[in-house]
């Protein structure tokens, strides 16, 4: 996942800087970059531009109500698939203040936020501080290498920390970390020629071919799920490809991210203009796989990360994890952490998301 270099939008020659707030009770607490940060205790109004924020705050405290501004991806998401119906108040916040990848300071100001949530890369987390806003910054890859359950778990603790819900917390950690050991050890027990090589795009579209390698998301899922990325091993952690060397790999599976609208459907129509995939293992054996979207994305690191991690197990070892349905684990997830009963409809929504 690339994320981009951020810049705040300030007006010419306008030096803005937030109200001074009226005495409350603060606590420090250090971030995912290991900053120090200062923060009121009883946190009423979030702004944020990281867009797993809004998932991640409501798995730590089961509320949304505190975000009262968030990226407009963020928004989309919450629109298309199921948080905006889990939390609908979210539907509600603000995302005038953000645009690709700006932020426009006057407009923060006016959300009035106790805190205000960025990407660890953010460049300008000074210039909002600078405001009398406090600043978290939130890791995607700079701390874990790639390990989504080592993200969401640091995750999970701060927010715990900042909320003060770390016994709900730990119990989400904890969750994570079992779902991670017992996975690894059902596919220790498999030799390389039990394993398929896979293949996990973080982009399939007519333009542009991008597979994760070591280091990255994808690689983390199919390493751990009980496949071989067959990404070679001098690739980057996101790296081009092209449809010669995919021929040369011939994946036995191939994962698509939600980042792109390409579809199983059409590789195995061979739709994808100046591409035949039709010459691909994967696609004849039609074992091509769209990445479930829930809460959030689940590629990335997001609070149904356990959940992607088992989906992707069963797509890789089905006989192996031929002991739960996928199904009837989601719905146990998001009843045990959301508070939410799902339909059939909704858990079909998310392992065959329409957009």
């Amino acid at each position: 996942m690339n994320l981009p270099a951020y810049s705040v939008a300030l007006l010419a020659g306008t030096a803005l800087f937030a109200l001074p707030a009226l005495a409350q009770d603060t606590h420090a607490v250090t971030d995912r970059m290991g900053r120090t940060v200062e923060l009121p205790v009883d946190i009423e109004r979030i702004a944020t531009e990281f867009l797993p924020f809004p998932s991640a705050w409501f798995i730590s405290t089961g509320s949304a109500d505190e975000i009262v501004g968030m990226h407009p991806d963020s928004m989309r998401m919450a629109e298309r698939a199921l948080l905006g119906r889990i939390a609908p108040s979210l539907l509600d916040a603000e995302t005038g203040f953000t645009q690709g990848n700006s932020v426009n300071i006057e407009e923060l100001l006016r959300l009035s936020p106790d805190v205000f949530v960025s990407y660890e890369t953010m460049p300008a987390i000074a210039e909002v501080e600078r405001t009398n806003i406090p600043v978290l910054a939130m890791d995607v890859l700079s701390n874990s290498g790639g390990n989504v359950i080592q993200t969401y778990s640091g995750w999970m603790e701060l927010l715990g920390q900042v909320a003060g819900q770390e016994e709900r917390t730990a119990e989400i950690i904890a969750y994570g970390q079992v779902a991670l050991e017992e996975t690894r050890a059902r596919v220790a027990t498999l030799a390389d020629a039990e394993k398929p090589g896979a293949l996990f795009f973080a982009r399939l579209e007519e333009k542009s071919l991008k597979v994760n390698g070591a280091g990255h998301f994808g690689n983390f899922w199919v390493v751990e799920s009980g496949a071989r990325n067959l990404a070679p091993a001098d690739f980057a952690p996101l790296a081009d490809i092209d449809m010669e060397q995919i021929y040369s790999l011939d994946p036995d599976v191939i994962f698509i991210s939600n980042f792109s609208p390409t579809k199983p459907e059409d590789l195995y129509e061979n739709r994808v203009p100046g591409q035949d995939w039709s010459h691909v293992k994967a696609v004849q054996d039609r074992r091509v796989h769209k990445i479930p979207e829930g809460i959030f994305q689940w590629y990335p690191p997001s609070a149904d990360a356990p959940l992607m991690l088992k989906w992707m197990a069963q797509k890789n070892q089905p006989e192996l994890f031929a002991h739960y349905a996928i199904e009837d684990e989601i719905k146990s997830y998001y009843s045990r952490f959301y508070g939410y009963t799902l339909s059939d409809d909704e858990v079909s929504l998310i392992l065959d998301p329409q957009f």
